[in-house]
């Protein structure tokens, strides 16, 4: 019997050697207009209903609003600790933590931010949206990636688009009550198989361990 190779994502272990390209829908010559909260809401629709309670529960309300606060500058997500997903706990272990992730956002206007995001499997350079009210912000977009990956001599291909949230609130030592969530919207191969892709609707949920993604030059 064949064994799966799993495609792990955010911080997780990426086994295998991958080649892969990021194009998102959100680049630097998309003009994003007031009201992209939508976007949040094609993230969330795929997350099953008989689950849904869960995630909210784990990541909690997110923050609406058309006037976001201000959070252009660098932060660390340190320690990165998983609190939910849609799997169960015996394979996706609670309270691990993971390694760090780095954020810098920066020229935020009309409800978009320019973001570097680097993580331990890849880096992320993109425009994405932003919005909230007073302190409290939401940063979200969707992304598309494929992947080649080479076995036992050949090349199979793998396309995933996922969406990311992330909130929290502003203050002068960084980002408090912070949430990073992670969900599969699609994902398909050609491997038959062999490549273990995570399903449409699974998701995963981190804060940072000590409470705030604290403000940190990277």
């Amino acid at each position: 019997m064949k064994n799966k190779i799993k495609i792990w994502f955010l911080g997780l272990l990426v086994l295998g050697g991958l080649a892969l390209s990021s194009c998102t829908k959100n680049d630097d010559n998309t003009i994003a207009l007031i009201g992209t909260e939508y976007y949040i809401d094609d993230i969330l629709s795929v997350i099953p209903s008989s689950v849904q309670t869960r995630f909210f529960a784990d990541f909690g309300s997110i923050p609406e609003g058309p006037v976001p606060p201000k959070v252009e500058g660098s932060f660390v997500l340190s320690p990165k600790q998983r609190v939910g997903s849609s799997f169960p706990e015996t394979e996706w272990p609670l309270q691990a933590i993971e390694p760090n992730v780095y954020m810098r956002f920066t020229n935020q206007h009309n409800g978009i931010v320019k973001m570097d995001l680097n993580e331990t499997t890849e880096t992320v350079t993109d425009t994405v949206f932003v919005c909230g009210n007073e302190n409290a912000f939401a940063v979200y977009f969707i992304e598309n990636k494929e992947y080649e990956m080479p076995i036992n001599g050949h090349v199979y291909h793998a396309r995933v688009k996922r969406g990311i949230v992330m909130k929290g609130q502003v203050n002068n030592e960084g980002l408090s009550d912070f949430r990073y969530a992670t969900v599969i919207m699609e994902s398909e191969d050609d491997s038959n198989g062999l490549i273990g892709l995570y399903d449409s609707g699974s998701y995963f949920i981190y804060k940072d361990g000590d409470g705030i993604a604290k403000k940190e030059e990277w």
